[in-house]
């Protein structure tokens, strides 16, 4: 399923919550889930225990959620819609000029270059907003080796990944890239492996590494950039 936009719905699994204050409970008992992540990993998710951390009598989470699954699975839903929102913001923003270039701009040298410093500032802007946000990325790789194991968390992993590389894959559209699903894979699974090697420490976040890498992937992609392999300038 996907929205007008065409980005990949996200679609949770527990029980609706229809009143107001249902829906706030419901949401402290998910917030809490992603706390006790973060504090203890996915093993340590048990329905007395997130009850606890949500200050909730024990029924409510059995209520919204039949099983352990359930819950799990909608508390990365719920991960990810926040995390997307700050992304689509950022795509904005970033992707505004790419927009208003005609056809024959995108495809002069002048435009090429312009495309690459947009995407590339999107890119840079993303990992560094998301690596700069431990406990965040703690919760994110919890839930994806999770989903080696279930297969609930699987289908919501997956389309996790959909909606973050449909919003890559419009760009390249615009430069009617022939594969634009492959070049957003490329682009998607670099931010992964630059995020992890932030939070490991391998790489500073603030280092010009991550620029370099980000700068050779995207002129990689795009054809008829720039030559030379000097970073392109985010000035």
């Amino acid at each position: 399923m996907t929205t007008e936009t065409g980005v990949p719905e996200l679609v949770y699994q527990g029980r609706r919550a229809q009143r107001a204050d249902s829906r706030q409970r419901r949401r402290a008992i998910l917030e809490a889930t992603l706390r006790l992540i973060v504090k203890e990993g996915i093993r340590g998710i048990r329905h007395r225990a997130v009850a606890r951390e949500a200050s909730v009598p024990l029924a409510a989470t059995t209520y919204y959620f039949k099983d352990l699954n359930d819950l799990i699975s909608d508390a990365f839903t719920y991960f990810v819609e926040q995390g997307l929102e700050h992304t689509r913001r950022l795509q904005q923003d970033s992707f505004a000029a790419a927009r208003k270039l005609s056809e024959e701009e995108r495809s002069s040298e002048a435009g090429r270059k312009l495309l690459t410093q947009q995407l590339t500032r999107f890119i840079l802007s993303h990992v560094r907003s998301q690596a700069g946000n431990r406990d965040f990325r703690l919760i994110e790789l919890a839930f994806r080796n999770e989903a080696l194991r279930n297969e609930q968390l699987t289908r919501a992993i997956r389309m996790a990944n959909q909606a973050a590389e449909s919003m890559i894959r419009e760009f390249f559209e615009l430069l009617d890239l022939a594969d634009s699903r492959a070049a957003a894979q490329i682009v998607h699974g670099t931010i992964l492996h630059l995020e992890y090697q932030i939070l490991c420490g391998a790489v500073a976040i603030d280092s010009p590494l991550l620029e370099r890498t980000v700068t050779m992937m995207i002129r990689g992609l795009i054809p008829a950039t720039t030559s030379a392999a000097q970073p392109v300038t985010l000035d």
